[in-house]
């Protein structure tokens, strides 16, 4: 008999994941919902997220692999992103990239 495996949401994997990264709780839970927006409106879910800033963690780095053509159309969402303090943009693929890893960062 098969064990059915408990899926969460990603807002509580988020939350459990950070809860002592040393963020402030009300900062970690805006900065939360604002990652979860990005995956219901636009469909992008993140591979990582790290909390960011040093001796104290002030903000969110999320790591997200996007294509070529995705990454086109969200440039102009992830640049209208709240709070947003930094993209960056690394191809992955020599000589031609296929696909993106892009790290946003939040808060900070």
């Amino acid at each position: 008999m098969a064990v059915p495996i408990r899926q969460f949401s990603l807002d509580h994997d988020l939350l459990q994941r950070m809860k002592f990264s040393g963020l402030d709780k009300d900062n970690l839970t805006d900065l939360v919902s604002i990652v979860v927006s990005l995956k219901n409106k636009y469909g992008i879910t993140p591979f990582s997220a790290t909390p960011k800033g040093h001796p104290v963690s002030d903000g969110l780095t999320v790591r997200y692999l996007m294509e070529g053509t995705t990454l086109n159309k969200m440039m102009n969402i992830l640049l209208d992103t709240p709070r947003l303090s930094m993209i960056t943009v690394l191809p992955r693929g020599i000589p031609n990239p296929v696909q993106f890893e892009v790290n946003i960062s939040l808060g900070g």
